[in-house]
């Protein structure tokens, strides 16, 4: 692909994207949600998912969309991860996180941030409300634990093509 190729289809995806990028970047929570902001930020991540098919360089798309190249790299990523929240009972605003599963959070958070992840992860599966456990955790928002289940759901994802 020539420089000019790389340029134009840089351009091309920067221009469908830029319309929805401000109602993209407010979806925040689950990914199995159908609010407008939701549905541009599908959008967005499938626009992402066919530029890098298509060989486009994610950091060039970042600088023409004065976004961070890391966040553009993370949609692409988990872009194939299925919303677990979509099958899964969801949890009530009253569910308290207990002192014991807030102790064994804390203790695989020393153990290591795989170990972290995967014990916020079980947590989230059984119902456990992630704000409960930031509030337990001393956490102002709950942004770091989706994050941190999104990245064991994709290690795992990732372990079960590898072994297979």
């Amino acid at each position: 692909m020539t420089s000019e190729e790389k340029n134009n289809l840089v351009t091309e995806y920067a221009e469908k994207i830029k319309p929805i990028l401000a109602l993209a970047k407010k979806a925040y929570g689950s990914r199995a949600q159908t609010s407008p902001a939701h549905i541009a930020s599908a959008e967005y991540t499938r626009l992402l998912v066919d530029f890098v098919n298509k060989k486009g360089s994610l950091l060039s798309l970042a600088n023409e969309l004065g976004v961070a190249y890391s966040g553009l790299r993370r949609r692409v990523m988990t872009a194939t991860i299925t919303p677990k929240s979509a099958g899964r009972k969801s949890a009530s605003s009253a569910t308290p996180a207990t002192e014991e599963l807030l102790a064994s959070i804390r203790s695989a958070r020393a153990e290591g941030t795989q170990k972290y992840y995967e014990q916020l992860a079980a947590a989230y599966n059984s119902g456990v409300s992630l704000s409960a456990i930031a509030r337990g955790l001393g956490l102002s928002h709950t942004y770091p634990l989706y994050y941190g289940i999104q990245r064991h759901q994709l290690r795992s994802q990732q372990s079960r093509y590898t072994t297979n």
